[in-house]
């Protein structure tokens, strides 16, 4: 071993002493990264607890109140004296309540598809009603212009209204009565195959961005191309095997009597084992900084050699906290909406976003209070209609962005 203070030696030094190499600039980075996103999770997870505690009851009666609204709305749908855009805004109130419902992370036991079926089985008996009363020309009409798309085929009147209730069961028609492979409506020429929205554009921007991304695409595999090759340099190393063999002697599970540092170490094997499949180098040397006082002088060729594996380690931990930040998991969504800059200012988003649901849940019980009669509630869809006419659709964009979690 060299008497010269060699990178090991360095990296074992406190983070803040000036680094004196490349790598050991990188180590530093590394080990900052390192504690930097740790802090992060430690955080999220003491926001996570205080919104567990303080919040979720809220969000949970926030979420029964609305489940409690679908149930009693949708009662309504098959009362004939609804319009047909009363029962419109009806069934969009219900459904966006619903959506609201499945996509929220917090709503507790709620038992949403029993829900979903009650308002599935009253909007079923309203279109069943409504099928029932279509008069006999407007069936003779609906059956000449499906025989006009399918000459040959042959309804009933009740086939066709199950149709108008499911139009699927068309095609299982079509096929009982060997209609099935009808090609009469199919592009005749490639034109008029292409000729869709969906179809692809001869435009040269379109051609261009396609071009870009492939381009870039290749930069990027021709650059971890070039990446691998190092590491595979770095692997072919004598010192990084000889450390490997060092490690693996040391931490062998067979020559430890102790049960629990048995176990601790048959752990650590499997660790430096894939780490070696893997070739990750990074686990090599932290395994090795951490179970040997020792060091090692690398030869240039093998720092060189390390340089892009410390990289592509600040580079992992980087895209792992951009995920710590812009995940859609519930602590990470808990972390967007309620974070602030000091405990005072959590405490007021808590507070701000408790108001806000008591009083929706507040509204919903008052709704729920009075809205018993077809009359009151056509009365309150009246107002959601108009207001819907009055609100500019960016403004009713940012609403509805607003209030989603």
């Amino acid at each position: 071993m060299k008497a010269n203070t060699t990178f090991l030696q360095n990296v074992k030094q406190s983070t803040t002493a000036k680094p004196s190499s490349e790598l050991e600039l990188l180590w530093q980075r590394i080990e900052k990264h390192t504690k930097r996103n740790a802090n992060f999770d430690t955080k999220k997870q003491g926001l996570f607890t205080q919104f567990k505690e303080q919040v979720e009851p809220h969000e949970q009666y926030q979420a029964q109140m609305i489940a409690q609204q679908v149930i009693h709305l949708s009662q309504f749908i098959p009362r004939k004296s609804l319009t047909v855009e009363q029962r419109s805004e009806l069934v969009d109130w219900i459904n966006a309540d619903l959506d609201y419902l499945s996509n929220h992370p917090f709503t507790g036991d709620i038992d949403i598809a029993a829900i979903s079926h009650t308002f599935r089985s009253q909007l079923d008996k309203h279109n069943q009603a409504a099928v029932n009363e279509i008069p006999a020309s407007e069936l003779n009409m609906f059956r000449a212009m499906l025989q006009q798309d399918f000459p040959g085929l042959e309804l009933t009147d009740e086939q066709l209204k199950e149709i108008t209730l499911d139009p699927k069961l068309l095609y299982q028609h079509l096929d009982e009565q060997g209609l099935g492979d009808n090609t009469e409506h199919e592009p005749n020429s490639a034109d008029e195959a292409f000729n869709t929205g969906d179809a692809y554009s001869d435009d040269d921007e379109d051609w261009d961005d396609f071009f870009d991304q492939y381009e870039h695409f290749d930069r990027d595999e021709i650059k971890q191309q070039k990446t691998n090759s190092k590491l595979e340099k770095l692997f072919k190393s004598s010192q990084l095997n000889k450390m490997y063999k060092r490690l693996a002697s040391k931490l062998h599970p067979d020559k430890e009597p102790d049960p629990a540092k048995k176990a601790e170490k048959h752990q650590l094997m499997q660790q430096l084992g894939e780490a070696r499949k893997a070739k990750d180098g990074f686990t090599l040397l932290q395994l090795y900084i951490t179970h040997f006082d020792d060091d090692v002088d690398f030869d240039e060729e093998t720092k060189a050699n390390l340089v892009p594996l410390l990289q592509n380690k600040i580079a992992e931990l980087n895209a792992l906290h951009r995920r710590q930040k812009q995940g859609n998991d519930e602590h990470t969504l808990v972390w967007r909406k309620f974070n602030g800059r000091s405990k005072a200012q959590i405490k007021e988003n808590f507070a701000n976003h408790i108001a806000a649901l008591n009083n929706e849940c507040d509204e919903i019980a008052e709704r729920l209070g009075y809205c018993t009669t077809v009359k009151l509630l056509k009365e309150e869809l009246n107002d959601r209609i108009l207001d819907k006419r009055h609100m500019p659709a960016s403004f009713q964009a940012a609403l509805e962005s607003m209030f989603n979690f």
